[in-house]
Formats: C-alpha cells, structure tokens, sequence
C-alpha cells in the first residue's frame, strides 16, 4: 500500500510540474520545494524505467513515453475529481475548492463579483482565480473551470464547452477626440482616426465592423497602441490615444459619466462569445456546476440590462 501510495504521489507530481511548464513554476504555485518535486519525478522514473523529461539547464522537454504518462496521470487525477464529487454531492450542499482560469479584465470587471457573491450563498465553498489573457490553452494549469472567450463556437470533443453570454461591444472614444469624427463615419473615414487594438483579434489593424446597410467592411486603421489586455485597452480609450472597440459592460460607467463617447452607433463591432470549459460533466462538482449557473446567470443579467 504504501509503494502505491508513493507512486500515485510521484505521478501528481510529474502532472504538476508538466501542467506548470516547469520544476520552479510548480513550486510556486503549489507551495512545494522544487527540489522535492524533482526527487518526484526522477523516482518515478526508475520506478517505471523510462525517461519522462529531458531536462537541460534552461529547459525540459517531455519525451513521448513522458506525455502518454502524463496523459495517465491526469485520467487518474480526473477519475479522483470524480469520486471525489460524487461524495461531496451527497451531502446536497456545495463545498470544496473551485479552480477558475479567466482573462484578467473579466475577472475584474464580473467573474470576481460574482464569485464574491458565490461565497457569501455558500460558504463551505472557496474560490481560487488565476488570470489569463484570454488565449492560453486551457488546463496548461490545474483547475476546474476555464472561462475563455472567442469569435467562433468553441468545440473541442475533450472539453466540455457551454457558451455563457455573446458579449456586445461598442466603439468609443473620449471626448475631445470625438470631437474630431463625423456624425456618421463611413468605411473610408475609419482609417483616418487614431485607434487602440486588441490583439486578442487575429489583425489588431483590421477591424471587422458591421453596418445595418452597408454590410460587413474589413476596414484597417491606425493603430497606435495595442495590448491583449482590455483594461489597458479602456485606460489608453479614456487617454485619448485612440479609438477603441470595448466590451459594453466593461464601459458603460465611463459612457454614462461621460468619460467616453460611443461612436459610430449604426456599425457594430463583432460579439465575443464567453465560454466555460471544463474537462468532464463526471468530474464537476456540485459547487463547479452551481458556480456555472451563477456565472450565466450573472452575465445574462448584465448583457440584458445593456440593451
């Protein structure tokens, strides 16, 4: 028993440090020396034979052996998740920890209050929520839910993919430079302002507009600024560097104490569907499915009241 016990230890610790991308990266995030999770993997390693990672002073790389392991380690750790739910479940009440990967400008914007809220209706149940920008593959670090936004329907026969909301965005600017663009801009006016891009988008200076009668315009414009990051986004907006395209929720307040001016009305910016991703429905949690719901729920919410 305690071989196996020693095994299974060694093997979370290989997935631990795959996941990281790194023996120190690890360490950090799971509180452990290292060290120790380097005497981990090297045990498992000759307990099973096999090399997992090629290791250098800069880098690892995982051999393929090491990535069938990995794959391994992670159904097991997922049928644990699993058990572990079932259990959980069976006192009808959510508890436990909840993992969240999100992009950093949602989970200040929404998905913290929400989660705030979460806790204070349930409070056997503890949250965790690591920033991401939004692209990262998800599940590169453990965690339960991954939200993750896109401009196409998220499908991927591994995950499990519910889209929450289809986020509306709206093209604005502050004031003084508002001041500067017609009433009504039209496909050739765009390129003539400053603008601040996403590059979220696959060509921050090509944006995709659609307009009630004219159609959709590939329109490029010049791009002064551009982050993945949307708050930067907004505060380079409120600067005056630029034009931008912002998520509605993430600039109403601004729109409506005046800070910004939405320009452009009659075009529309692509909507950015918001998803939840999560490896099985098997291994979620009451809390995690409880948790889903709150977070439709909440971005319906706001999306209605944008209207």
């Amino acid at each position: 028993m305690d071989e196996l016990s020693k095994l299974f230890q060694d093997l979370m610790a290989f997935a631990a440090v795959v996941d990281a991308g790194g023996f120190n990266a690890a360490g950090a995030r799971f509180g452990v020396p290292p060290s120790r999770l380097s005497r981990s993997v090297a045990a498992l390693e000759n307990n099973l034979g096999v090399h997992l990672l090629v290791r250098t002073s800069r880098r690892f790389t995982v051999t393929d052996v090491g990535w069938r392991t990995y794959e391994d380690a992670v159904s097991v750790r997922t049928q644990l998740q699993g058990a572990a739910a079932a259990a959980s479940d069976s006192r009808g009440e959510p508890s436990g920890m909840l993992r969240v990967l999100c992009p950093m400008a949602l989970a200040s914007a929404l998905v913290g209050r929400i989660a705030i809220a979460f806790m204070a209706r349930y409070p056997r149940v503890k949250i965790v929520i690591e920033s991401t920008d939004g692209r990262s593959r998800p599940f590169m670090a453990p965690a339960d839910l991954a939200i993750q936004p896109s401009l196409q329907p998220l499908r991927d026969s591994s995950l499990v993919a519910r889209c929450l909301v289809h986020a509306h965005y709206v093209i604005v600017s502050a004031p003084g430079l508002a001041h500067e663009i017609p009433e009504n801009p039209g496909p050739t006016d765009f390129p003539r302002f400053p603008a601040v891009g996403w590059t979220f988008f696959p060509d921050p200076a090509q944006w995709s507009l659609q307009h009630s009668r004219h159609g959709q315009h590939e329109i490029a414009v010049d791009v002064r600024f551009s982050t993945d990051n949307l708050l930067l986004i907004r505060e380079a907006a409120l600067a005056g560097v630029g034009v931008a395209q912002l998520p509605h929720a993430l600039c109403r307040q601004d729109i409506e104490e005046g800070r910004l001016r939405v320009i452009a009305p009659d075009w529309a910016a692509p909507q950015v569907g918001i998803y939840v991703l999560y490896p099985s429905r098997r291994a979620l949690t009451l809390a995690g499915r409880r948790f889903i719901d709150a977070l439709a729920e909440g971005m319906a919410s706001l999306e209605r009241g944008m209207r």
